[in-house]
């Protein structure tokens, strides 16, 4: 054998042994079940056992389905995965936005928020619209409804917040700011 065919032998299998370090490193850190894993499928699609299938949105979300219970994660950058809550409450930051906190600084933007109590929002596109346990407005998924400059974070962007990952529906506020929706 020349040395060259056994260089070459010898980076493949370094890059093959690397490679499975990662897959493993990804599985352990996206709280993947390992054991289950059948198959990585390059359209960044995982197929498991029992009906148990995971995606990979490469834009802002990851989801593990097993039976009826679906659990989604947020990425956002800087925050890494984390998982929507429905109606739960988000730790995100020790001292997050409330009603007697106005305004605050959080994430590179301003925040302020807005009551539906006041204006009540019935001409927003808000899939699953409802209020969440921390009086957000959120959707189906969890994310927190925001209102913000078009040219600042379009319509559909997703941002972190003081009060959790939040996705832009509404506009109406000024350049850098981020206007919560809130039912306080």
């Amino acid at each position: 054998m020349k040395i060259g065919q056994i260089a070459n032998k010898k980076v493949i299998s370094t890059f093959v042994c690397c490679m499975c370090f990662l897959l493993v490193l990804y599985c352990t850190l996206s709280q993947v079940n390992i054991n289950k894993l059948n198959r990585l499928e390059a359209s960044t699609s995982l197929a498991m056992s029992n009906a148990e299938e995971v995606i990979i949105d490469t834009n802002i979300s990851l989801s593990k389905t097993k039976g009826l219970d679906e659990i989604k994660f947020a990425e956002v950058s800087g925050f890494g995965n984390i998982p929507l809550q429905y109606s739960g409450l988000y730790n995100v930051s020790s001292t997050p936005l409330s009603q007697s906190r106005g305004a605050l600084y959080f994430n590179g933007h301003k925040e302020t928020y807005y009551s539906e109590r006041v204006l009540p929002g019935t001409g927003l596109s808000i899939p699953g619209r409802h209020v969440a346990d921390d009086g957000t407005i959120r959707d189906e998924e969890g994310y927190i409804s925001v209102a913000a400059d078009p040219s600042f974070l379009p319509r559909g962007t997703v941002v972190m917040t003081s009060l959790g990952p939040a996705r832009v529906y509404d506009t109406g506020c000024a350049y850098g700011t981020v206007d919560i929706y809130v039912n306080w």
